[in-house]
């Protein structure tokens, strides 16, 4: 039998075969101690779990808490720890361990989510997995649902494509959840107020409630951004376990997509994984793939234009505040197309509507991002010096990519370190 194989776990969640080659090979554990909630005050609930494990310090407190929220929606069942803790562990080399009952649909999946990241990652572990099902009553899912909402161009596009009647879920959409400590890591959030009050704003304006709460989950689990990555691995699972937590309020969650269907590539959220860590009770929905994000723009500048260009935030560097560097590649990246539908002057919430920078911005962007926005000027017919600067950018990464893609095919893959390395210094 071929090491990576498993023994199916027997209904003890017995210890796979995986776990015995990690124990003799001196890999440790991660497990969930504890899971409680309170009530923090009349109308503030948390969830506290009691995290060990090496990768952890050995021990760590993970928490949710929501304010204005009823308690008794509130449940404190495993379910939204596991999408939190199985790329820690697998980061960790760890075993992962939640002995307390999980939704069997979780459960089923997690394996599959597991084998997804590690071919995607093959640094991380296989971990193995002892998880333990519950027996499923019948959970009538909650005939409401909520959208993450940050003010970026995916998240407005979810909430106004919903409101509006274009959406595919089959309940309303109700509530908008904005999360302390997503956007970056708790500690080094700041000018966070003015976000929540665009939110206020933007949820009065579209007859939405919203939903604002504070998490660790970064500070905790996430590691060194130079082994698990916020955006590159974490964000997705990260939402799901938010998502979760809110079981008892919505049968549906979306989390806003950041590529269309046409890009799918290894990645924190895709519709692949995103929609697995679902429970018969919450479903999570990777939404709005199905256009470009460059069309987004466009369809939410159509649905509400004042609105969208008093509230958009999408700057990478403002630590969770109300503010666009206009300099990043982010900014840039949704500068572009809103300059090509001719709103870019009157986009309040980009001070700097400067473009000198934009060519060495967008060399930092995905690839994939640059070429909508360029298919995306051209189909619209933007001014030429544009076009003629996306078209410079996405020609040599090409290049690039392909000279890349050669070298680690074939015997000069050592010189691959020194492409990334001059890469760096022509941007």
């Amino acid at each position: 039998m071929r090491r990576d194989q498993e023994v199916v776990a027997n209904p003890d969640g017995a210890i796979g075969l995986d776990a015995l080659f990690a124990a003799r090979n001196g890999h440790g554990t991660m497990t969930l101690q504890q899971i409680t909630r309170q009530v923090t005050s009349r109308s503030s609930v948390r969830i506290d779990a009691r995290l060990s494990g090496v990768n952890i310090k050995r021990s760590a407190a993970l928490y949710f808490e929501y304010e204005a929220i009823d308690p008794a929606t509130i449940g404190d069942d495993a379910d939204a720890c596991l999408p939190a803790m199985l790329l820690p562990a697998m980061r960790a080399r760890e075993e992962l361990i939640v002995e307390r009952p999980l939704s069997a649909l979780l459960c089923f999946n997690a394996a599959r989510i597991r084998d997804i990241f590690q071919t995607w990652w093959p640094e991380l572990l296989r971990s193995p997995l002892r998880l333990t099902p519950r027996a499923e009553e019948v959970e009538v899912p909650s005939p409401r649902a909520a959208t993450f909402f940050s003010g970026g161009i995916d998240s407005f596009y979810s909430l106004l494509k919903h409101r509006q009647g274009f959406g595919t879920l089959p309940v309303p959409l109700t509530h908008v959840l904005f999360m302390r400590g997503v956007e970056a890591r708790l500690e080094r959030t700041m000018n966070d107020d003015a976000s929540m009050r665009w939110v206020q704003e933007v949820a009065r304006a579209t007859g939405v409630t919203p939903i604002f709460g504070v998490t660790n989950i970064r500070t905790a689990l996430q590691g060194p951004e130079a082994n698990l990555h916020w955006e590159r691995h974490y964000h997705g699972s990260a939402l799901a376990s938010i998502g979760l937590t809110l079981a008892g309020m919505f049968g549906y969650v979306c989390i806003p997509s950041a590529f269309s269907y046409n890009h799918l590539i290894a990645h924190g959220s895709t519709p692949l994984v995103d929609e697995m860590f679902s429970t018969r009770r919450t479903h999570i929905v990777h939404d709005g793939a199905e256009v470009t994000r460059a069309t987004k723009v466009a369809k939410i500048i159509e649905s509400n234009r004042d609105l969208v260009l008093a509230h958009l935030r999408v700057c990478i560097r403002n630590s969770g505040g109300a503010s666009n560097c206009g300099r990043c590649y982010k900014c840039v990246r949704t500068a572009i197309p809103l300059r090509v539908l001719g709103v870019w002057p009157e986009a309040r919430t980009f001070a700097d509507k400067s473009s000198d920078h934009w060519e060495a911005a967008a060399w930092e962007d995905h690839l994939s991002l640059t070429e909508e926005n360029l298919q995306f000027a051209r189909e619209r017919g933007a001014e030429r010096k544009l076009v003629s600067m996306l078209e410079r950018v996405v020609a040599k990464r090409r290049r690039l990519q392909a000279t890349s893609s050669f070298v680690k095919n074939s015997r000069l893959k050592n010189l691959l370190p020194v492409a990334r390395r001059l890469r760096a210094l022509r941007a």
